[in-house]
């Protein structure tokens, strides 16, 4: 019986025991995959990554655990029970692993490297490793849309143990660093180290080297996304030195309205990601987190009144039912208040009234008597209908983290509207939307009906160049409009850029632009300011929609930064002063 159980075990089972053998004594401590690049439209790289060096603890190699740390706490500038929290964090406890080193210092400054190394024969259980970390070429450029890069966090490692991330891993927290993490983050190599009984390191066998994450080619256009937030935080210090002290963030959105290609997608206040690597520090953590913060994305998480820039909408939803047509007068003057609950026009409080107009006329003027008067006619279902229609409620299906905020277009279903509020609703300011939610919608206009789900990313590449995944336009949904609403639509929104409340900002322009200035009211603070629009007029390649918040009037606020959006789009010199 013991001979054929030997012969069992030496034979039969020889291969299992002698794996398992190997297991023993083997321990496989991971090399970082560098994570992959994130480019522009045209190649420009946006991130990268870059070898840096890591100062690490190996806790059994110390021969002189006290004087080694201590002399370690004043090369590294460390408090010494700082340098044991973070061996023990690596090395003890249910997630410790011994023979994995503990990172000390992350992204080491060179002379501190140097010193490091000048004490190597004091320092027996330190090392210097070299490890890929996050590279942001152009700063601030993009960071709300990038993303940025952080150490795992127990959370996560919870819901991403099992797809082999450890505790040692940085991530992707937030942008397309998070939204594209499995294609972005590589595989790592690994080195097989021999250990004894006690998983105490005893020497190298073998290794494999990492191979890098694949590389993100963005629909982003480099050039027009600079000038969007360039002209965004320009024109919000320039509010602030003026009349709106309250105008310290906003956001700009730019489509391709054939495709849904986000040609742009800036948020101000922004962020450098590189301020988080290897972790943000105390004061730059302030500085984004409070106030207006930089980390709320406001182009796709902020939901806000669209005043006037939802005119178009209600003028829709009036013409399709029939309860208004493109000959009839309306009057536009103070006497008229009581018939709208006294609710004015915006015109007459620099003592102006409008007179008689018709619908166009009321578009290109921006005039609320005329749109007082359309939702006193309509039903808040009719007008809610239309805007659905257009993608208005919905997330627009852009990918990315964290997702967008859906705004609120309420109808009966919801609550029940008092004559009062119709009215409201007509001009914008019974729902919410958001910056990329009206560019996808204004897009519809332009393009007569369809409407393609915006999109960021364009192809995902190998690291040698293979294509992995192309990414085709979806469309999400089409408006259908009769066409006499259609050319009413294009007509007086391009007449709103000629003569209209965005005419001094388009003055001299040299392409035709259409689109609508908003003034959205929000108490107790100034109003937000809106434009959303398309060029050329007649045969749309972009549309651009803009948000200030407590800016004041879109025609003097909003509209600038469209322009620059623009201007850099079609190669236009800006006007000089």
């Amino acid at each position: 019986v013991l001979a054929g159980r030997l012969w069992q075990l030496q034979v039969m089972r020889g291969d299992y025991f002698k794996s398992r053998s190997a297991a023993n004594r083997l321990a496989l401590v991971p090399i970082s995959a560098p994570r992959g690049l994130i480019v522009d439209r045209s190649g420009e790289t946006l991130a990268t990554s870059r070898m840096a060096y890591t100062v690490s603890a190996m806790p059994q190699e110390f021969r002189d655990r006290k004087g080694e740390v201590e002399l370690l706490s004043q090369l590294l500038g460390m408090a010494v029970d700082e340098i044991e929290a973070k061996i023990a964090g690596q090395t003890q406890g249910r997630h410790g692993i011994p023979y994995q080193p503990a990172r000390l210092l992350e992204d080491a400054p060179p002379q501190i490297v140097l010193k490091v190394a000048e004490h190597r024969i004091d320092l027996p259980g330190i090392i210097i490793e070299e490890e890929p970390y996050r590279s942001y070429p152009h700063g601030m450029l993009a960071g709300p849309l990038i993303g940025y890069v952080g150490q795992i966090s127990a959370e996560e490692l919870k819901q991403l143990g099992a797809l082999g991330y450890r505790g040692r891993d940085r991530i992707g927290k937030t942008g397309l660093e998070r939204e594209f993490e499995e294609y972005l983050r590589g595989q790592d190599g690994v080195t097989e180290i021999e250990v004894d009984s006690l998983s105490r390191p005893r020497g190298t066998v073998g290794c494999t080297e990492p191979v890098g994450g694949a590389t993100l080619v963005l629909t982003i256009d480099a050039r027009v996304q600079q000038a969007a937030e360039e002209a965004l935080r320009s024109q919000l210090q320039v509010l602030q030195a003026g009349k709106y002290k309250s105008a310290r963030a906003g956001a700009a959105v730019a489509i391709d309205p054939r495709t849904g290609e986000v040609l742009a997608l800036a948020a101000e206040p922004g962020y450098d990601p590189g301020w988080f690597v290897p972790r943000i520090s105390e004061e730059q953590w302030r500085r984004v987190s409070t106030g207006a913060s930089a980390l709320f994305n406001r182009a796709v998480s902020g939901a806000y009144p669209p005043g006037s820039t939802f005119k178009p909408f209600t003028a829709m939803a009036a013409l399709e039912s029939g309860l208004v047509s493109l000959d009839e007068k309306f009057l536009c003057t103070p006497s008229a208040s009581s018939r709208y609950f006294g609710m004015r026009c915006a015109a007459w409080s620099s003592g102006r009234a409008h007179g008689h107009q018709n619908l166009a006329q009321g578009m290109v003027n921006s005039c609320n008597v005329v749109f007082y008067e359309l939702g006193r006619r309509l039903t808040a279902d009719q007008m809610a209908a239309m805007a659905k229609a257009f993608g208005l409620s919905y997330p627009t299906g852009l990918r990315f983290t964290p997702p967008e905020a859906a705004g609120a277009v309420p109808d009966s279903a919801e609550r029940e509207f008092m004559p009062g509020e119709r009215l409201s609703y007509a001009i914008g300011q019974q729902i919410t939307v958001t910056p990329l939610q009206m560019a996808a919608a204004y897009g519809g206009i332009a393009m007569r009906g369809p409407i393609y789900v915006p999109h960021l990313v364009r192809q995902i590449l190998t690291p040698e160049g293979s294509v992995l995944d192309d990414m085709a336009p979806e469309l999400a949904r089409s408006a259908n409009l009769s066409k006499k609403t259609w050319d009413f639509l294009h007509a007086s929104l391009a007449e709103v850029t000629r003569t209209g409340t965005a005419a001094a900002g388009y003055a001299g322009f040299p392409v035709p632009v259409a689109g609508k200035t908003g003034t959205a009211q929000s108490p107790p603070g100034d109003s937000h300011a809106w434009f959303a629009g398309w060029a050329p007029a007649s045969d749309p390649e972009i549309v651009v929609a803009v948000l200030i918040e407590r800016g004041g009037g879109g025609g003097t606020s909003a509209v600038p930064v469209a322009r620059a959006i623009m201007e850099a789009y079609f190669g236009v010199l800006p006007p000089v002063d």
